[in-house]
């Protein structure tokens, strides 16, 4: 998931599709990712243009070992962009649920 990725305004699905395309792989140039290992690219959520922010991109890659790649460097990755985004694992929202329950249960164990 890349969180804060400038998203098009244009009309046209395929294009606002093409331009995410354009703008993901720009981010990972120095990665070893061909453009046809990504696979898609889907905004999630509801598309509300007056607030100005911009929707969640889930990148689906062509196997898991890129993903892993990409999450290692997301560091170097974020630091070499002038543009502030983030860059995380997917999870639904019962993995984000479960992981809030343990980090609390560790928080509260008395070592």
């Amino acid at each position: 998931m890349i969180y804060d990725l400038k998203e098009s305004s244009k009309a046209v699905v395929a294009d606002r599709s093409d331009d995410d395309r354009r703008e993901v792989q720009k981010l990972l140039t120095g990665m070893d990712i061909e453009p046809d290992e990504l696979v898609k690219i889907v905004r999630v959520g509801k598309k509300n243009g007056r607030d100005g922010n911009s929707r969640p991109a889930k990148v689906v890659f062509s196997g898991p070992d890129k993903v892993a790649a990409i999450l290692k460097n997301k560091k170097k990755i974020v630091e070499s962009l002038t543009q502030k985004i983030s860059i995380g694992p997917y999870q639904i929202p019962l993995q984000k649920k479960i992981l809030s329950w343990l980090r609390q249960q560790i928080e509260d164990i008395e070592w």
